[in-house]
């Protein structure tokens, strides 16, 4: 069979099939949407309405992005050119230049052993900035953390914690999902019109909550893997609770939830855990 009619019957099933796939997860979250969100493992506040369709939404569209993977490989290489970008947008501090930089590496060190993907490296960057409270991550392994979140973190504890939470995001592969969806946007909008279009917008849809809740909890297990107190991230997420006023419709439109809210979570979770 010619090499162009094979690579047209392959793209061609390629499409089929994501098609059939996307209106399965179409149907089936139309479905969910008509019945009583149930508890699931990756929902931290089951009471609460709204992180039940996020969590049952952030399923499907998890399973749509698995249709375009990506290796350890690539997703190392993406990152560096993410990291270009971070270099363009913010001013970075040598490690060596900072007076907690050799603290934060050896605690990046501590926590790195328990990693699980073996293909990541990790590196963490200082930004000098010190009205913003932020930290982190992108494809690849590279951390990022301001100097006002540094000083914010009463101590080594905490701030083991906010790095765990960020390497969590890594091996969870939440930004690799980001690279994901890059490359399904790109791909339906050559292949199938507008077709594509609506499928690039289902797939970029926000669902930062519920990844924020997998990280705060797989980033407890490395701090407890790595002999930290993972309690502390309870006393930082008690603070940053005081500067906060829930609202419920801004709450449908965070990409992170409220502290409180992580608060609790972490809370029960550390108590099932007998931490």
């Amino acid at each position: 069979m010619p090499i162009q009619k094979t690579i047209f019957l392959k793209t061609y099933q390629q499409a089929i099939n994501f098609t059939a796939n996307y209106y399965l997860i179409l149907g089936l979250f139309s479905l969910v949407l008509m019945i009583t969100p149930q508890k699931t493992t990756a929902q931290c506040n089951p009471d609460e309405w709204i992180e039940g369709w996020y969590d049952w939404a952030k399923g499907w569209q998890n399973y749509a992005l698995d249709q375009f993977p990506i290796t350890d490989a690539e997703e190392m290489a993406c990152g560096d050119t993410m990291h270009l970008a971070v270099t363009k947008d913010y001013q970075l501090i040598p490690l060596a230049q900072h007076p907690k930089g050799g603290v934060l590496q050896q605690i990046l060190q501590n926590l790195a052993q328990y990693k699980q993907r073996k293909g990541i490296n990790y590196t963490l960057y200082i930004i000098k900035d010190d009205k913003t409270l932020n930290a982190f991550s992108i494809a690849g392994g590279r951390i990022y953390i301001t100097t006002r979140m540094i000083n914010y973190a009463n101590t080594l504890d905490e701030l083991a914690f906010v790095i765990a939470h960020e390497i969590a995001h890594v091996e969870q592969k939440h930004a690799a999902r980001k690279i994901q969806t890059i490359i399904a946007s790109r791909y339906y909008l050559a292949e199938n019109g507008d077709f594509g279009a609506a499928i690039a917008n289902a797939l970029t849809s926000p669902f930062g909550q519920i990844d924020e809740y997998q990280a705060d909890r797989a980033g407890a297990d490395l701090v407890i893997a790595a002999g930290y107190d993972a309690r502390k991230g309870l006393d930082f997420f008690e603070r940053m609770a005081t500067t906060e006023r829930y609202d419920s419709i801004e709450k449908m439109v965070r990409t992170h939830p409220y502290s409180a809210e992580r608060y609790a979570c972490l809370h029960d979770y550390l108590n099932q855990k007998g931490k």
